[in-house]
């Protein structure tokens, strides 16, 4: 083959080609000379014709060309002549549509090509052409599709590619930018998938792009590690019943594909092939179901176990067959019946739903009120607890884990509730935290004084040698006092601890006979969880053993034979403080004698042989007691020696709790110098608390990290005077002291008294209805409530003088419902007095030979009035709108276009309205409460007042302006002035508090009035901002509820419109409109007479 009929061809081609772009002469003379060895002198030239056609073809089709050119080298030989041809093919006829697409396809083709087949060469370009839409944004995305390729194509199928393609095709109609982000980014999020998870994900994402197209990216970046989440067998089926959710619920489909593979990944990966076949069964009849099934999956096998989880599915099938609005809230778990169902199949018990009857059975134990709450709150106020699992107590109420689910059966996991709760009331009753350093105890003689003295001499003479003559700080209480006797403090608690608890569990099997048998039947688990004593230190094994021997199992005791006078001395004095007499002193008596044992004990990893531990033989197992002063010496036993390692305390006994004696008793003295008992108490200094701090070893402060020991202090000591100011108000609520000047007001702090803190506001959960489900929505609403804020003292006095009329006509219309003091009740069996009309019918009917009546005496009953009647006012931001029936006179207005008439009428109007400022809603809302307050004083019926507002369902702000039970006082009348509009209406959770508030009250009568200015609405409070049937539909139940508890509800609302909403809203409950705003007052007593009469 001639080289010059080459140069011919070349020198042919450079010269049509050179007036495109010398850059393409030089693309075609390299890429000519690179293929002269595989080209005959004719295909040579069919090459380059093909690539001056391609050129030609438009202004910039020559760059087509250059890719044309400078990829053939690579590309001829893999393709062969024929098949590059064709490729050359479907190149132009991209190029007839864009040079740019003709370009990345030439462009790509060498990476792309190993990665697809010759027969497959046409379906690649067409998925290209499939994104070009003639628009130079599309191009722009069918040039990346291209260039991107290599990559694409190294990860996809042909088929999935294709999947992808029309995913990106139906983001294009939404944005192009999104579009171009998804498709670059493709190759490497999808490179963790395999086959068939690849292909099922990019269907998801199909759909998703027709329906939530705007979660397309999140999903195509965080898809794969949530996918991740389920277990690998199970993903294809996880992702078409999301594919279907998209397909018929549209925009929430990302949202349930995340939450649910969130919630599969918190559960058993073996289960979810069957939670998944459970979900499916749904999808056919509601694919929200399902995923609400799948969402919810942890929270119900937290509780039941996966046969269970069969039935329970099975009840919300059956439900969804019937409702699928109610089926969907049974999975969701905003639904009652799910509730219940769920509650029934668990052997879990909550103390949210045990916590009333337990606080009962305490009160029963130790004769006094005794809180019941959960653990976590102990450990949320930050006073030195941090188990949420344990049961304690700070010394004034009883706290206890969230639920217990130990057992299958619900009666024994409420029989340990009962165990918690009667060992931490037993350290109520039986005085533990009553400990005084200078009481004698009635088994020990006191060691004591003596100890104390000796330690202040050494002290003493410490301080002389090294010159320091600055005195330490006291100790705050009697324990702290206790327990600086002590060098080793934790061991000295941990034997005062397994004592004190020894002695209490002797006392409660003595004197309550009923939890004798659950009471023992726990200690005997307790010692079955303990630890293998031989495998501890000597020194922690003796603790150990001790710890057994108080748990009544001295068999359970292990200990060196060689060893046995010690452990028989020590089982000898536990003995002691088991014995019906013994007090708290005994246990700190007993602690110092076992302190003085056990300080002689070397805390080593004993070389004895294991056949040298032994049980106890009968005559050790029956210890008696013993109280020698002799105990504690120096024993000639031969101890053996080592490496003493660190002393750590005994594994925890569950049912005896957080036990922190030294705590308590700092609460129990702060609480007596905060509420004057006892007489004064020094004050509490910071240095006496950062000293007790570096030496306690019961206060954990682990949630404040790394911060300094003052800083410790300082937050401490504002949770402890925050959690004192909590509990003196409960115990004023209670005990229903006069608020008097200084009384913490709830959600403000005095104005007199800087240093007080807010007093915490009290929470209360309700149900909520929903209508559509045809069911309640569990503790779904947050009720937090709050005192009003005190106000000016002179609004009450001010509103009575201003309508002295109405006031005093009011007044005079109540006193006529007073009863009469007594009324005369004849025909009666047997009173004061013959009834002498009811004698002479008997007389006469005698006479006539009938049987005349014996009911002939009469006597006078005393009739009392018996009314309690709960106002609840409408506090919402709407309640701040001017009335629009007060009219302005401002006088005459005709200023005739000139200025300075228009000046002077405009500071005329202003003048006047800095006078008689507009009227508003709450106004006369508390201007109506003045005048009801004085005449409900008048006739003596029970009456709270109340507001509401707030903002959605976990935050529904109830407002106390007066309890049922509290007395018509200053403050009282200071806080009406405070009323004022805040937020939404979210009326059913405040009717359901008001409510509540009245069936506490045992009167005749009981009445809940409800003052609103239009229909309840708040966030959340329906589907979205536009509905109104929910609100309407939950304040409806919410009503009915009151009357079915024997409450006569009944709505006042100056809504001139009420008429439209009420009559569905207060349908079989009373309800009035008062078109006329101004005739409220007036039109309140009147009605609130007519409903009490």
């Amino acid at each position: 083959m001639s080289k010059a009929e080459y140069r011919r061809i070349y020198r042919t081609y450079d010269k049509q080609l050179a007036p495109f772009s010398t850059t393409l002469v030089s693309e075609f003379r390299q890429a000519a000379e690179a293929v002269e060895q595989i080209l005959s002198p004719e295909e040579m030239s069919q090459w380059a014709e093909e690539g001056l056609e391609l050129a030609r073809q438009s202004w910039r089709s020559w760059e087509a060309a250059g890719e044309y050119f400078r990829v053939t080298p690579e590309v001829l030989p893999a393709l062969g002549f024929q098949e590059f041809r064709r490729w050359t093919e479907r190149g132009r006829d991209l190029a007839e549509a864009s040079s740019a697409l003709a370009a990345s396809y030439f462009r790509a083709s060498p990476g792309t090509l190993p990665q697809v087949t010759a027969e497959q060469l046409g379906d690649w370009v067409g998925l290209g052409r499939q994104l070009y839409k003639g628009t130079w944004r599309s191009a722009s995305l069918a040039v990346q599709f291209f260039d991107g390729s290599p990559a694409l194509f190294g990860q996809l199928t042909l088929e999935e590619a294709r999947i992808l393609i029309r995913f990106v095709d139906s983001l294009c109609d939404r944005s192009y930018d999104l579009a171009a982000h998804c498709l670059s980014v493709a190759p490497h999020v999808l490179t963790p998938l395999g086959g068939e998870d690849r292909a099922a994900f990019l269907r998801f994402a199909e759909a998703l792009a027709s329906t939530g197209w705007a979660d397309a990216r999140s999903y195509l970046e965080k898809g794969p590690t949530l996918l991740a989440h389920v277990q690998q067998s199970q993903r294809v089926r996880f992702l078409a019943l999301a594919r279907e959710l998209a397909r018929r619920e549209g925009r929430q489909a990302f949202s349930f594909f995340a939450e649910s593979a969130r919630s599969l990944d918190e559960v058993d990966t073996e289960i979810h092939g069957t939670l998944l076949s459970l979900a499916e069964e749904l999808a056919e009849r509601s694919p929200v179901a399902a995923m609400e099934f799948l969402k919810s999956s942890p929270v119900v096998l937290a509780r039941i176990g996966p046969e269970e989880v069969l039935q329970w599915h099975g009840e919300g099938s059956a439900l969804l067959d019937t409702s699928s609005e109610g089926g969907e809230a049974y999975f969701r778990m905003e639904s009652s019946r799910g509730e219940e169902v769920l509650d029934a199949l668990s052997s879990r018990v909550e103390l949210s739903r045990v916590g009333d009857v337990l606080r009962m059975y305490c009160k029963a134990l130790t004769g006094m009120e005794v809180a019941v709450h959960s653990a976590e709150a102990l450990a949320e106020k930050g006073i030195g607890w941090v188990e949420t699992e344990s049961p304690s107590t700070e010394g004034s109420a009883i706290y206890l884990p969230p639920w217990v689910e130990e057992f299958r059966e619900k009666e024994e996991n409420f029989s340990i509730y009962k165990v918690y709760s009667t060992h931490q009331a037993g350290h109520l009753e039986f005085d533990t935290f009553g400990f005084t350093f200078e009481r004698e105890g009635r088994i020990f003689p006191n060691l004591r004084r003596k100890l104390e003295r000796e330690r202040a001499e050494a002290a003493a003479r410490g301080g002389e040698e090294s010159g320091d003559g600055e005195a330490p700080a006291g100790p705050l209480t009697d324990m702290e006092r206790y327990f600086d006797l002590f060098e080793d403090r934790r061991l000295a608690s941990d034997l005062f601890a397994l004592l004190e608890d020894a002695r209490i569990d002797v006392l409660v099997e003595r004197e309550y006979a009923g939890i004798r048998t659950a009471y023992r039947r726990r200690q005997q688990l307790e010692l079955d969880k303990r630890p293998e004593v031989e495998k501890l230190p000597l020194l922690q094994a003796f603790v150990e053993n001790l710890v057994r021997v108080s748990l009544g199992g001295p068999d359970r005791v292990r200990w060196p034979e060689p060893l046995a006078p010690v452990m028989q001395q020590a089982m000898g004095i536990v003995a002691a403080v088991q014995q019906p007499q013994a007090i708290v002193e005994d246990s700190a008596e007993a602690t110092l004698r076992l302190y003085q044992i056990a300080r002689q004990i070397p805390n080593v990893l004993s070389e004895l042989m294991e056949e040298e531990w032994q049980g106890l033989d009968e005559e050790m197992m029956q210890a008696m007691p013993v109280t020698s002063d002799s105990l504690g010496e120096s024993m000639d036993i031969d101890f053996p020696q080592g490496e003493a390692m660190p002393y750590e305390s005994p594994e925890p006994v569950d049912f005896r709790g957080d036990f922190k004696p030294e705590m308590v008793q700092l609460l129990m003295r702060l609480r007596q110098e905060r509420g004057g008992e006892q007489g004064p108490l020094s004050p509490l200094s910071p240095e006496q608390l950062q000293a007790m701090l570096e030496k306690s070893v019961e206060i954990t402060l682990s949630d404040l990290g790394e911060a300094d020991l003052t800083q410790s202090s300082d937050l401490f000591i504002t949770n402890l005077i925050k959690e004192l100011s909590a509990q003196q108000r409960e115990k004023e609520e209670a005990e229903r002291i006069p608020v008097k000047d200084g009384q913490p007001v709830s959600g403000l702090s005095t104005a007199d008294d800087e240093r007080e803190l807010p007093v915490e506001p009290k929470y209360f959960y309700y149900d909520e209805w929903d209508f559509r489900a045809g069911d309640f929505k569990p503790r779904w609403c947050r009720v937090v409530e709050y005192a009003v804020s005190e106000g000016a003292p002179q609004y009450y006095e001010q509103t009575l003088a201003k309508y002295a009329s109405l006031a005093a006509q009011t007044q005079r219309q109540f006193e006529l419902l007073r009863p009469e003091t007594f009324r005369k009740v004849k025909h009666l069996l047997d009173g004061e007095e013959f009834d002498l009309d009811a004698v002479t019918e008997y007389v006469i009917e005698r006479r006539a030979g009938l049987t005349p009546s014996g009911k002939v005496y009469w006597r006078r009953n005393k009739v009392e009035r018996d009314v309690s009647v709960a106002f609840l006012l409408d506090m919402s931001a709407s309640t701040d709108e001017e009335i629009a029936k007060h009219e302005r006179r401002y006088g005459q207005d005709e200023f005739d276009d000139d200025p300075r008439r228009y000046f002077s009428w405009w500071m005329a109007r202003r003048a006047q309205e800095l006078l008689t400022p507009p009227k508003r809603i709450i106004d006369l809302e508390k201007e109506s409460i003045v005048l009801l307050i004085k005449a409900l004083e008048t006739i003596g019926d029970t009456y709270g007042i109340y507001g509401f507002s707030g903002y959605g369902r976990e935050n529904v702000e109830f407002y106390v302006v007066k309890d049922m039970e509290e007395v018509l006082s200053e403050v009282v009348k200071k806080r009406i002035d405070k009323i004022a509009p805040v937020r939404s209406t979210r009326m059913g959770p405040a009717i359901r508090h008001a409510t509540s508030k009245l069936d506490e009250r045992d009167s005749k009568v009981r009445i809940l009035f409800l003052v609103s200015d239009g229909r309840p609405q708040d966030h959340g409070y329906g589907r979205d901002r536009t509905e109104k049937e929910y609100a309407i539909h939950d304040t409806h139940m919410a009503l009915l509820e009151a009357k079915r508890k024997g409450i006569v509800p009944f709505c006042l609302t100056v809504d001139r419109y009420g008429h439209d909403y009420l009559k569905q809203m207060c349908q079989e409950i009373g309800y009035a409109v008062v078109p006329d705003i101004e005739s409220l007052p007036s039109r309140i007593t009147t009605l609130y007479r007519r409903l009490t009469e």
